[in-house]
Order: C-alpha cells, then sequence, then structure tokens
C-alpha cells in the first residue's frame, strides 16, 4: 500500500511538471482563479505564483544589468 501512495505520488508530480512545461504564469493564474470560484482552497498556489512571479522578474531584472552597463559603458566612451 505504500508503495502505491508513493507511485500515485511520483505520477501526480510528473503530471504537474508537465503541465508546467506547457503552461504560462497566466495560465496557472487563470486555473487558480477557476478553483477558487468554485470554492477550492487555493492557497498553496497563490504562493507559488507568488514565488514564480518573483522569479520571473528576478531573471528579466538580471538579463537587463548586462545591457545597462554595455549603454553606460558606450556614454562614457563617447
Amino acid at each position: 500500500m505504500k508503495h502505491r501512495d508513493v507511485t500515485r505520488k511520483a505520477v501526480r508530480n510528473a503530471q504537474a511538471v508537465e503541465w508546467a512545461r506547457t503552461h504560462t504564469l497566466q495560465d496557472l493564474r487563470d486555473l487558480a482563479s477557476e478553483m477558487s470560484d468554485l470554492g477550492e482552497d487555493v492557497e498553496d498556489i497563490t504562493r507559488l505564483l507568488d514565488d514564480l512571479s518573483e522569479m520571473d522578474r528576478s531573471l528579466h531584472d538580471d538579463s537587463a544589468l548586462p545591457e545597462a552597463c554595455e549603454n553606460e559603458t558606450a556614454e562614457i566612451a563617447a
């Protein structure tokens, strides 16, 4: 019985990972909204969305830094 529970959890995790690979943060927001409208507890999903959104902002902020440095260097050289 315990092995069956572990297997079920692994399958659910694999399905969640596959879903995440093929959907956007907006898809997850929409899903959470639909679930909430149906009376489901979406607190965990909301926290996940907050974390993922923060990671996304961080990645975009990090990618903008080299560009800003290049522009600053170009201005100094001019």
